[in-house]
């Protein structure tokens, strides 16, 4: 390849030359295509990383710029798969025409305008010149299309802002599949308690791949479904909730009207509602949490069938702390690690939406240097339990508001009753957890699960059942501060500075560009 004709090439595609698509010589464009699409994802990475990224996340915002690099392949691998197929078999009349290669090429000279990205990076000016690279190659894809179709402009534009929609849902799935094996640690290098744990599970593991696959091919379902909605749609919403088994033929209809319904609320709190506000209602699956016995921090989450009796949760709980550990088997009520986010069904109005926000709020912070931090924590690369604690009671905090007011603008009759939890059995739980942290902490193991087993006893007695308290217990709740045996201040410091600040968007955006406890803790001062 000739360094002159390369450079060449990349201006003529900047500057809309007209017949340079037409002109182009597919077998020879390959490599510089891929070339310009890995360049441009390295430039605009640079580019933010020095205005931003870097300070966010410092040295794994290198991380970032490799999964923003794979992102982009995967955008103009599906980009031009979607563009081929609209425009030669879905409105072109003569399909052979064009070879898939060459609009594979022209696609990703189309992104050269990407090449710019670095100069974001520039101070006061850099925003605006993203947004002008940004338009620039919306403008240079359309236009690639136009003239390596021959479409006029309207159809070249209808063509690639639905392909790119369905490309966007494609990265957004892939995403949140990698990341849910990562988290899970499907994909990632076994040691041998890993495949000893596997061992005990295997029979009950649920696959996330199928899930995550289903669900996606249930949004495409949707996305090429017309739509038949018709009628009240907070009636349809409502009897749906009163009954007691939910119809599953309504479960599409109840999500699109509580996810227009929310998204519509973040946009009058003045929140940018990326990504789309998007859930699955389904039956969602067990999880097992799984702690040291010798101190209390959960090192493997892994799901299991949904629906397990109160027998075999505790019988593989009995298996698994035969590998020398501490173990629980909780349920969850909603999922954010795929997209979209899973949600359980069979929770009343009030919870469904607190909980599908409180997943969305999750995907929102995942762009956000406290939620990418979070990722680093939940990934194991890099463990830091206040940043999770800031981010799962931040996300439960916003949840719990806005579902409030969703429930009083649409369905003020059907709001939950408060069950505010007994001061007195929060107050046992914080001291429980402080006496187990000093029994650990003199490495008195036994001591301790015999003192935690004796007191969940008593508050059997006193009318508050645990099925099981154990260090996975306290595991699992650590990184929720508003739940009872919590013993930082955390829940209290997030508290005080959203009373401190004038919106819940305000709020919202302090927290997310935090990277520490040290950072809250300078606010709040």
């Amino acid at each position: 390849m000739k360094a002159r004709a390369f450079i060449n090439r990349i201006y003529r595609a900047l500057k809309f030359d007209a017949t340079f698509y037409k002109e182009m010589d597919a077998d020879k464009a390959g490599w510089q295509a891929f070339i310009i699409v890995v360049f441009s994802s390295l430039a605009t990475g640079i580019g933010f990383g020095v205005a931003h990224g870097f300070k966010w996340a410092g040295a794994w915002y290198l991380w970032m710029m490799l999964f923003g690099l794979v992102g982009l392949i995967i955008i103009w691998l599906a980009l031009s798969f979607f563009i081929y197929f609209f425009g030669t078999k879905a409105f072109s009349r003569n399909p052979q025409q064009i070879r898939f290669r060459k609009l594979l090429y022209a696609i990703g000279f189309s992104i050269s305008p990407g090449l710019f990205g670095i100069f974001i990076c520039i101070p006061i000016v850099g925003s605006f010149l993203g947004i002008v690279v940004f338009v620039w190659t919306l403008i240079s894809g359309i236009y690639a299309i136009r003239n390596t179709l021959g479409f006029g402009n309207f159809r070249a534009i209808g063509v690639y802002l639905g392909s790119s929609a369905l490309s966007v849902l494609i990265l957004f799935a892939v995403s949140g599949l990698s990341l849910s094996l990562l988290v899970s640690g499907t994909i990632t290098q076994r040691n041998s308690f890993d495949n000893s744990l596997n061992a005990e599970i295997r029979q009950q593991r649920f696959s996330i791949v199928k899930w995550e696959l289903t669900a996606l091919s249930d949004e495409l379902r949707q996305w090429f479904q017309i739509s038949n909605e018709t009628g009240d749609e907070i009636k349809t919403v409502v009897e749906y909730f009163s009954s007691k088994e939910r119809q599953v033929n309504l479960n599409d209809t109840v999500e699109k009207i509580l996810e227009k319904q929310i998204h519509e609320l973040l946009r009058e709190e003045g929140i940018n509602v990326f990504p789309p506000v998007k859930f699955e209602l389904g039956k969602l699956p067990d999880l097992i949490v799984v702690s040291p016995r010798d101190r209390i921090i959960s090192i493997r989450e892994v799901f299991l069938d949904p629906d397990l009796t109160i027998m075999s949760m505790e019988d593989i709980e009995t298996r698994v702390d035969g590998l020398g550990v501490s173990s629980l088997v909780v349920q969850i009520g909603g999922f954010a690690g795929v997209y979209p986010s899973y949600v359980t069904d069979n929770e009343s109005l009030q919870s469904t939406i607190s909980a599908a926000i409180e997943e969305w709020v999750h995907q929102y912070l995942a762009f956000k240097p406290l939620g990418f931090r979070y990722l680093l924590d939940l990934l194991g690369i890099s463990p830091d339990y206040d940043i999770a604690t800031m981010n799962e009671t931040v996300a439960g905090i916003v949840s719990d508001e806005l579902a409030s007011v969703v429930i009083e603008k649409y369905y003020p009759q059907y709001r939950d009753s408060e069950q505010a939890v007994s001061s007195t059995f929060s107050d046992e739980m914080a001291e429980i957890r402080k006496q187990v942290d000093d029994l650990l902490l003199r490495n008195e193991i036994e001591a301790a699960e015999s003192f935690m087993n004796k007191k969940r006893q008593d508050l059997a007695a006193q009318g508050y059942y645990i099925r099981k308290l154990n260090q996975a217990y306290f595991a699992w709740h650590k990184t929720y501060a508003n739940q009872p045996g919590f013993i930082t201040p955390i829940g209290e410091e997030l508290m005080q500075l959203k009373a401190e600040s004038s919106s819940l968007k305000e709020f919202l955006n302090a927290v997310a560009g935090m990277t520490s406890r040290q950072d809250l803790s300078n606010r709040i001062e």
